[in-house]
């Protein structure tokens, strides 16, 4: 029988695959940044400055995501697998018809390894779910700056 160690441990080749490719390390910055209600009033250097920070955040994001995701489809899918025979057995041990809702929740009473993967899943939802808005938001910020960077290159070889 499949047990919750298989997919943790199936989570943890992912990793290890992880390793074969380069991959940015974290930004150096401080924890906080104050963005420019204007971009149009910095400077030339400062829209620079401000397009390496946004677009390396952007880039470690992105990667922190990916990581999570492949993690999240193996434990999500190891979830359903242990479910689905966990279901199957009370079903096949029960004399009576039982509700699907019914079925999921005493699965989930009766194997504390089901109950675990589930707690892992919903973490890892959370996170990605947290991670994916401030892309979100580094991805805005930076297309704002870009866009600044766009006009000025086109307001200079005006003919």
């Amino acid at each position: 029988m499949v047990n919750v160690n298989t997919f943790i441990s199936k989570a943890g080749e992912l990793r290890a695959l992880d390793g074969d490719y380069p991959s940015p390390i974290r930004p150096v910055s401080g924890t906080t940044y104050s963005f420019p209600s204007n971009a149009d009033n910095l400077s030339d250097v400062e829209l620079d400055d401000w397009l390496l920070f946004l677009g390396s955040w952007r880039g470690h994001m992105a990667y922190q995501l990916s990581k999570i995701d492949g993690e999240l489809y193996i434990l999500t899918e190891g979830y359903s697998l242990m479910q689905s025979t966990a279901i199957a057995r009370l079903e096949n041990d029960s004399s009576k018809k039982l509700l699907k809702d019914s079925l999921i929740g005493q699965a989930l009473v009766e194997n504390p390894e089901l109950q675990t993967l589930k707690l892992r899943i919903i973490d890892l939802n959370g996170e990605f779910k947290i991670l994916k808005g401030r892309l979100s938001l580094y991805e805005s910020q930076f297309d704002t700056v870009s866009r600044v960077v766009t006009r000025r290159g086109q307001e200079r070889f005006k003919i």
